[in-house]
This record gives structure tokens, C-alpha cells and sequence, in this order.
């Protein structure tokens, strides 16, 4: 995984090292589940609690944003868990913060707080009711060219618990 990473890569993200797989049109992700590098003892500031989180935060979004998200497998690296993920690759450009939020409620969520750059956005999630999608910025958004969309990438959902997680979950028919 290190070596095609090494080979492609694409800007990481707080909890992703990135490659490109442009012959597939993909993009292949390693989440590296640590909080501390022990070597350097820097701390890692997730978006996700766990691994049990981030998994299910993909499906949410491959449910209620028609996304293509893929678990590809899991490797074992320093007594860690790894998980790699791919994804479309999607060749367009990150917005700024305003045409961000334009797009994404145009699109039917609804900013949290208006008028600020707090990246959390409310999405109806049928039967789930509403629910928070967090880690929303310029970077984990890109404007489609050929569909004319935002398409939110490395986003998250904020639940109040594992228990009102399982319970969207059912909700949605995907538990």
C-alpha cells in the first residue's frame, strides 16, 4: 500500500495518506486509525471517534449522497488497524467558501450556522430525520465540471451516540 501511495499521491488528509488510480478513476485512501504518532508524539485531531464511525460515515454517505466509497481491505501496520477505502476520482476544483455553501444548499443541505465558515451542514435523512454532516470545507469539497455539483468528500456525520448511530442506521435500511 506504501509503495502505490508513494508512486501516486495526492495531498493527504488529517487521517488519509491519497493516491490516484487515474486508469481506474479512483482514488485510493489509508486510514491510519492512530490518535499519537509514537515516534514524534504528535497528536492526531480526527474527525471520527473509531474505525466503527468512519466505516459507517461511509455508508451514510455512499446512501444520501449517491456515492461509490469501496472498502478495499485492511492491513496490520505498528499494532494498528488500517482500512483502505477508493473512491471516484472527480477532476474539477475545490470552491471557495461561499460558492461552497451556495452549491451545498442548492443541493438541499442547509448550514448549520449562516453566515459563518462553521463547515457543518444539516441533510434530511428521511426516514433517519436530519442528520449533522461535519468536516465540510473548501478541501473536502469539489465542483463537478461535467454534472455542475459539489461533491462532498472525507465528510462525517456528528450523532450523539453509537446508539443514535445504529438507530439512523436502521432507519435508513442499512443496519
Amino acid at each position: 500500500m506504501r509503495g502505490l501511495l508513494a508512486k501516486k499521491p495526492l495531498s493527504p488528509g488529517l487521517e488519509h495518506e491519497v493516491g490516484v488510480l487515474r486508469e481506474e478513476k479512483r482514488v485510493i485512501k489509508d486510514y491510519d486509525p492512530r490518535d499519537l504518532d509514537e515516534d514524534t508524539w504528535e497528536v492526531f485531531y480526527k474527525p471520527t471517534d473509531s474505525v466503527f464511525d468512519y466505516l459507517t460515515d461511509l455508508m451514510l454517505c455512499n446512501h444520501l449522497f449517491g456515492d461509490d466509497l469501496r472498502l478495499e481491505g485492511f492491513y496490520e501496520e505498528k499494532n494498528q488497524l488500517h482500512v483502505v477505502i477508493s473512491q471516484p476520482f472527480v477532476d474539477g476544483t475545490h470552491p471557495d467558501w461561499t460558492t461552497l455553501v451556495e452549491k451545498l444548499e442548492a443541493q438541499g443541505l442547509l448550514h448549520e450556522r449562516q453566515g459563518s465558515t462553521h463547515g457543518r451542514f444539516w441533510v434530511d435523512a428521511g426516514p433517519a430525520g436530519r442528520l449533522l454532516v461535519t468536516d465540510v470545507h473548501e478541501d473536502n469539497v469539489i465542483l463537478n465540471p461535467n454534472t455542475g455539483r459539489a461533491e462532498l468528500i472525507d465528510v462525517h456525520f456528528s450523532l450523539s451516540s453509537r446508539d443514535s448511530r445504529i438507530q439512523a442506521l436502521k432507519a435508513l435500511g442499512l443496519w
